[in-house]
């Protein structure tokens, strides 16, 4: 988390790259000195997700673009190697053997948490399973905001409420882990800190979500134009798509301006 906070202090560096609203659309939404609504200092702007609501088909796309994501496969095996590397799993023994049950297990967490927390739950409970990211543009309000967003989502009306999905999916996945984990690694106590283990994952990935624009703008500055190109390809984008999971821009607001009327 440390580590991810420098990175969003460095990226938050460049300036004009945090906000993706344009300045007259952010003109737009500030109404008058003489009229605006008092504020306390350091508050976050909440941004409203988009306004399109996704379908139970999109949720399930979302979930099915997770199931083949290069993050999914490549987390599995870095947890799977720190796990026989720190001696986690022992009753699976070492060698091949022992890393491939470490790795399917750590690959079952994986696709059991996105099933559960970006289809099943944000279907039965309709809410948003994407990431809507802070339109503010200070560094440590938006790693707050993003660390809220493991508690508070909003549902596919745009409201905002407590992050239900996420909450009951990290648990039910930490439940089901109980059917292949090693016996000593079942009960309450261990499925609690394997819930606790995945809320914990899911902020650290929410900061990294809310900066992923600013970093990415940061590097682009002193990369090769060959490298840049190839970035901007299909193919990488809709891999970076899926790495960083589903995310929606906040909705900024139109460009005109309300007409002016008499009475206040």
């Amino acid at each position: 988390m440390l580590v991810l906070s420098a990175i969003a202090g460095w990226a938050q560096a460049q300036p004009g790259a945090a906000n993706p609203c344009t300045p007259q659309q952010v003109a737009a939404a500030t109404p008058p000195a003489a009229i605006q609504a008092a504020q306390p200092a350091g508050s976050v702007p909440q941004p409203k997700p988009s306004s399109q609501q996704l379908s139970k088909r999109e949720k399930f796309k979302v979930f099915v673009q997770y199931t083949y994501s290069p993050y999914t496969f490549g987390g599995a095996v870095f947890d799977a190697g720190l796990a026989q590397a720190t001696g986690a799993w022992h009753s699976y023994g070492g060698g091949m053997e022992g890393y491939g049950k470490r790795y399917g297990a750590s690959l079952a967490d994986s696709e059991s948490g996105a099933f559960f927390g970006r289809f099943l739950f944000p279907i039965l409970l309709r809410e948003d399973p994407r990431y809507v990211r802070s339109t503010s543009q200070a560094t440590m309000p938006r790693i707050g905001y993003a660390l809220s967003r493991v508690l508070v989502t909003h549902d596919d009306s745009g409201n905002k409420r407590a992050n239900f999905s996420l909450i009951l999916a990290v648990f039910a996945a930490s439940g089901l882990a109980n059917t292949y984990y090693p016996r000593e690694e079942r009960g309450f106590g261990d499925t609690a800190a394997r819930a606790g283990g995945g809320l914990l994952s899911t902020a650290e990935m929410n900061v990294l979500r809310e900066f992923w624009p600013d970093i990415q703008h940061k590097l682009r500055k002193h990369e090769p134009k060959r490298i840049q190109r190839l970035e901007e390809s299909p193919r990488v984008s809709k891999i970076e798509q899926m790495v960083m999971g589903p995310t929606a821009p906040p909705q900024c607001p139109a460009d005109s301006h309300p007409a002016q009327t008499g009475n206040h």
